[in-house]
């Protein structure tokens, strides 16, 4: 059985092929409505990811909520 992917793994990949990842790109490229996923619990799990990626370099903050992979996160999606 195939292993599914973290939010961060989602993340990264998300963030190596735009410029730059927010709530709306994220949204687009994983595929979840409003309807399925309110923002309140959008901005509880992914939101949190992002801002725990943030914090340990995965990604750097560019703007309000905004962000864009660095090169240890390019590195962390290789290995």
């Amino acid at each position: 059985m195939a292993q599914s992917k973290t939010w961060s793994q989602r993340i990264l990949n998300a963030a190596s092929k735009e410029t730059t990842v927010d709530n709306s790109t994220l949204r687009v490229r994983f595929r979840i409505p409003k309807t399925e996923m309110s923002q309140e619990s959008f901005n509880n799990s992914i939101g949190r990811t992002m801002r725990y990626m943030a914090e340990i370099k995965l990604v750097k903050k560019v703007g309000v909520g905004e962000y864009a992979i660095t090169k240890k996160g390019v590195k962390a999606l290789v290995a």
